[in-house]
């Protein structure tokens, strides 16, 4: 099987089975090749700190985006309440599980072709670093066009922007995936919008940025509502018009 449809492959069925109480909507992979400049520039973007794929893996000849978007119900249910949504949070979770599951999956089926691969590592230091992390999932997946990065600070793709984002960087190329040509943020594209920002109830979002002081603040109280879950999640600013791109 080409490689391609063998990744794209063992994502949708990944997704599609059971394990998770969280349901999804259709996978979307995109490829950046790890030489692309794109990631010289992120160094001056987002900053030193972040790293290019090459120095977390020397080989690695291209990277591997996906977005697992979550079904239509959860972004309702978590739109209609002002309240911490304990779906939402799990989902979070659940997802961030399942993305770990893909990869392993991923690296055990490439090793067999002799493909290395490795996952990218991010962790907050908040005491120590701010909220810098090493490697930003959404600017992977921009790089792999699988989108445009919205006033939300997320990365709204074809898909909307609820859901999350997995990487993998592999030893094997694969022709990288045009990035779009169009803004899919409203705001971004002249419209008439900014829900997120009315909807984020820590009122750290604006068109000028996120506080993210703000915003880990919110995410610490929404935590303890929560306990047993363990999780830092809102997600009120990703359940807007752009959470599934409806007009």
């Amino acid at each position: 099987m080409e490689l391609k449809k063998k990744i794209e492959s063992i994502i949708r069925e990944a997704v599609a089975g059971p394990g998770t109480e969280t349901r999804y909507r259709e996978p979307l992979v995109g490829y950046a090749s790890a030489s692309d400049p794109i990631f010289d520039d992120m160094k001056k973007i987002i900053g030193p700190h972040h790293l290019h794929p090459k120095e977390i893996f020397p080989k690695a000849k291209t990277v591997v985006s996906f977005f697992l978007p979550f079904e239509k119900e959860l972004v309702k249910l978590n739109w209609q309440s002002p309240d911490p949504i304990k779906e939402w949070i799990q989902a979070k979770s659940e997802t961030d599980c399942l993305i770990e599951k893909i990869n392993e999956k991923l690296k055990a089926e490439l090793v067999e072709e002799n493909i290395q691969s490795v996952v990218p590592g991010t962790v907050f230091d908040y005491k120590s670093k701010g909220f810098d992390v090493a490697w930003s999932h959404k600017s992977a997946a921009y790089a792999a066009g699988l989108g445009t990065f919205g006033v939300n600070q997320m990365l709204i793709t074809k898909a909307g922007c609820a859901g999350r984002f997995g990487t993998l960087l592999i030893s094997a190329e694969i022709p990288p995936t045009l990035r779009p040509n169009e803004e899919f943020c409203r705001y971004k594209k002249g419209e008439r919008c900014l829900v997120c920002v009315d909807r984020c109830p820590a009122g750290a979002l604006s068109v000028r940025g996120l506080d993210k002081e703000k915003c880990y603040r919110h995410l610490q109280e929404n935590a303890r509502a929560f306990p047993e879950l363990n999780q830092f999640a809102c997600g009120k600013c990703a359940t807007g018009p752009c959470a599934l791109r409806s007009r």
